[in-house]
Parts: C-alpha cells; structure tokens; sequence
C-alpha cells in the first residue's frame, strides 16, 4: 500500500469480460454477477473510487486478509473482507477461540492506521463475518487520535472474542459507534463474547445460510426488514458454544482444532469449492485422513465432539422446557435480558 497508488473508478472497472473475471469461482457465481451488473448502473455509486487494495494469503501463519477503502469526498469507507472459501481462512476462524489476537486483527489495524495517515478524513469502518470482527477489532486498537474522526462502525454478523474487551477503555471509547447486525437465526455473529446492542435482520433461508447476506430480507425503500429476537435455535447454539469455549481448556482447543483441520484440508489451498464440485471423493479423502490419525489423537478428537454434544443437549432441554413453562412471548423476553 503506497502513498503513490492511483485511485480506481469503481463503475468504469466493471465490465461485462470484468464481472465474468470477478464473479468466477465465487460460491454463487449468479448472484455475484447480477450484482455487480446493477453496481455498475447504479447512480448512486457514479464516480465512486477506490484505492489501497490489500491482499494476503500465508499458510506459515495462518492468515487470510483483504480490505480496501472507498473514497468518497467528504469521508473515506474501510471495507475489510470476511473469510474466502479456503479453509486455512476458516481455520484462521477457529483460531480466534485460542488467541487473543490473530495475524489478520493485527494487519486490520496497520491498514486502518495506514489509510489514515495517507488520508486524514472522517471514517466508517465495516465488513461482513469476520470483517466485522476486524472492523471492530481495527477500531478498538488503532492510533488514539483517529478514534474522533471514527464516524460509524458496521459489524454485518461477525463473531466476537475468545475475551472480554467490553469493560476496557478502548470499547468504552468506540462503543457508541457500533451498529451490529446479525440474522434472525444467528450463528455466526452471536459467537463467543459479545455485548453490543444487536439487530436482528429477518432472512429467507434457515440455519447457517442465513449467515449469507444475498438472503437479507429489505424493504422497499431499503432498510433491513428486523426482528425483535433471535430464534431459540440460536440461543442453544450460543450458550453451547460459550459452555464449551468456558469448560475447555486452551491446549484442548487446539489439539481439537490441528486435528480438524488435519481431517479436512487436503492441502494448503483447498477451498469450500473443492467440497462442492467433488463432494464423494472429498469426503472420502477426509476419511481416510482421519484413519490415519493415531488412536490417542482420533480418541481425543472425540472426545471433544461428544462434549459438545453433551453441552448442546443439556441446553436444548434447558431451553425448550423453559419455552413450555413460560410461553413463546415471556421467554423471548427473558432471553433478550440475558444479554
């Protein structure tokens, strides 16, 4: 990222051969090409530029990141990106659960310094999943003269952190900025420590698809369509994770982790797509990865999966007899005071 680095118009970049190129390889190639077809005829967006790319994909640290920054005239918007189809960046994911910081929450916040050094206007900061982790994280952390000039912070469904940073004056600082959206039937933005105000944005699909923000449901003029609670599915799936994060130790996480992983990747840079277009052969090498596992290493794999399950059950009694007894309406409420 160069001070030298000429602006692109983003309008002028998305041609038809542009869109083919971008759309490809994508996890819903359809979608992405109607979308960026309407971005490139939307008014809205004329003249809109963008500059200071930053891509980066290393297997020694385990570490995938890309953000970029839309120039607008009297602000600039830090976009950072979630996690890619390949599965070192979900395995990055994962390792939020053992560190306190990971290698792309640290680049978030040089970039978010960088961009502000090169160009000291106001700031939204956002990204979606683990973008808005980073765009959190970015903000929490970075030079304390930018914190002023922060205008809105967007978490669109990111997960929180393996600690409390809630009560730290850093949060303190930002805290008012935060707007975080997760789905109605959360899962991925409800994860591990979080304490921002949230909504709850009503979604077409079910379980982890509503994870995919094409499946956001808006009104006609716009704004997300929102829900006032999350789904109890959603609640059980918190609170397990919490349990299992909070009765593990470190060490058992990431004995856990290494071996998932070992389990799933068939090398460095597979992807979801790999699973997807060669569904058999895939899991078929998963299993004979796992088979090749030692008996102490397969033992202890299991071992955390029937722990999980243990906790998940133990919740979805607690909950479900608690929906018996006090009625959908009074638990809803009783949920959301949790928080």
């Amino acid at each position: 990222m160069y001070d030298c680095e000429e602006p692109i118009e983003l309008q002028k970049i998305l041609t038809q051969e542009n869109i083919g190129v971008l759309k490809s390889n994508t996890l819903d190639e359809k979608r992405n090409a109607k979308m960026l077809s309407l971005l490139k005829e939307c008014s809205r967006y004329q003249g809109l530029k963008m500059n200071y790319f930053e891509n980066r994909f290393y297997v020694d640290k385990v570490e995938q990141f890309c953000a970029v920054t839309f120039l607008f005239n009297d602000f600039n918007y830090v976009a950072y990106r979630g996690t890619d189809l390949t599965l070192l960046g979900w395995k990055e994911d994962f390792n939020m659960a053992l560190f306190d910081v990971i290698p792309s929450q640290k680049d978030a916040t040089k970039y978010l310094n960088k961009v502000y050094e090169l160009q000291p206007k106001p700031l939204y900061v956002g990204g979606h999943s683990k973008g808005g982790n980073l765009a959190l994280y970015a903000t929490l952390y970075c030079n304390k003269d930018i914190h002023p000039k922060i205008k809105t912070i967007f978490n669109h469904d990111g997960p929180g952190f393996n600690h409390d940073i809630y009560e730290t004056n850093e949060y303190k600082a930002i805290k008012d900025k935060i707007i975080k959206m997760t789905c109605r039937q959360a899962m991925i933005g409800i994860l591990m420590y979080h304490s921002e105000s949230l909504y709850f944005v009503n979604s077409r699909s079910v379980g982890i698809f509503q994870h995919d923000p094409f499946n956001w449901k808006v009104t006609k003029d716009g704004k997300f369509k929102l829900v006032k609670y999350p789904t109890l599915t959603s609640k059980v799936f918190e609170k397990s994770v919490r349990d299992f994060l909070e009765s593990t130790s470190i060490e058992e996480r990431k004995v856990f982790i290494d071996l998932l992983f070992k389990i799933v990747m068939d090398h460095n840079e597979s992807t979801i797509l790999d699973i997807k277009h060669h569904p058999f052969t895939y899991f078929r090498r998963m299993r004979i990865r796992y088979k090749k596992l030692t008996a102490r290493q397969r033992q202890a794999f299991k071992r955390m999966l029937k722990k999980y399950r243990y906790i998940w059950r133990q919740n979805s009694k607690y909950y479900y007899s608690m929906k018996r007894r006090l009625g959908e309406k009074r638990m809803k409420e009783n949920l959301n005071k949790e928080k």
